[in-house]
């Protein structure tokens, strides 16, 4: 099934890695690959100079620092359209200026899923992993992201978290429709979490139905303890090459809350895709 994927980028900041994961994705897929460019013109509101001690736009400013952005923007652009070719992905390229995550927003509404690399900040102060615009994008996007590493490693087998909320159920369905072949082919585990030393999965007869549907070599895997702790030890331990796929990143309070730090800790400390989504 065919499907319009989305790379993006900061203009400026080309990132090979992410360019890597949507390009191999578009080609395993068959599916049409944007490439979209933002370029961040928030920076216009803070350039002034002083003239009698009276702040003023210095317009001669703003239009050379927006000529050597453009310039590097053009170089980036090219380097994603010999990549794809390369490759014989079909692509198209959108340049967007503006403030980011609106613009990335309103992109999201009419894409399938947009992968993005996991160190993309735009205008940020220090040194957080998710940035805040990540953060943010992840909670309001209009369809799945996937975060992937700055340095490319494609992933030869998939973690499904669940968790026994809709919202887990949902991340994994969203997965297989557009993963079908990888769903199929690839090793796959599904990890559960309970806090009490328990083997118990929610709903398990009607999840393990669903699951062997879409993932036909899955296997059930249920640990106990912290979910943040146990999670980590567990990727760290056994997720080299995998794909983790996650839900919940929005909805309510106390389940944002939760999953948002479980998911800002994979995206944090472990160098691997992670594939999230919320209804």
């Amino acid at each position: 099934m065919s499907s319009k994927i989305l790379a993006a980028f900061d203009g400026v900041k080309y990132s090979e890695g992410a360019s890597k994961y949507a390009i191999e994705i578009a080609r395993l897929t068959d599916s049409m690959l944007v490439g979209v460019f933002i370029q961040d013109m928030r920076y216009i509101n803070f350039t002034y100079a002083y003239a009698w001690e009276q702040p003023f736009i210095d317009m001669s400013s703003i239009e050379e620092s927006q000529k050597v952005e453009r310039e590097k923007i053009d170089l980036n652009i090219k380097l994603f359209h010999r990549a794809c070719e390369e490759k014989g992905v079909k692509h198209k390229v959108h340049l967007d200026k503006g403030v980011p995550l609106q613009e990335l927003m309103h992109e999201s509404a009419f894409s399938d899923m947009i992968i993005i690399d996991s160190h993309t900040s735009f205008f940020t102060i220090g040194n957080n992993s998710p940035s805040p615009f990540l953060k943010d994008f992840l909670s309001d996007s209009h369809c799945p992201v996937l975060i992937v590493p700055h340095t490319y490693t494609f992933f030869d087998n998939i973690v499904l978290c669940y968790d026994g909320t809709p919202s887990s159920v949902y991340a994994i369905k969203c997965f297989s429709y557009l993963f079908p072949k990888a769903a199929e082919d690839l090793k796959t585990t599904v990890l559960s979490i309970n806090e009490k030393p328990t083997n118990h999965l929610k709903d398990a007869h009607n999840f393990k139905d669903l699951v062997h549907l879409h993932f036909k070599e899955a296997e059930f895997e249920v640990l106990n303890g912290n979910a943040n702790e146990e999670l980590s030890k567990y990727l760290t331990s056994n997720g080299g090459h995998s794909l983790v796929i996650m839900g919940a990143y929005g909805g309510n309070a106390i389940s944002r809350l939760f999953h948002q730090s479980l998911s800002n800790q994979v995206i944090k400390e472990l160098n691997i895709p992670v594939f999230i989504t919320h209804q």
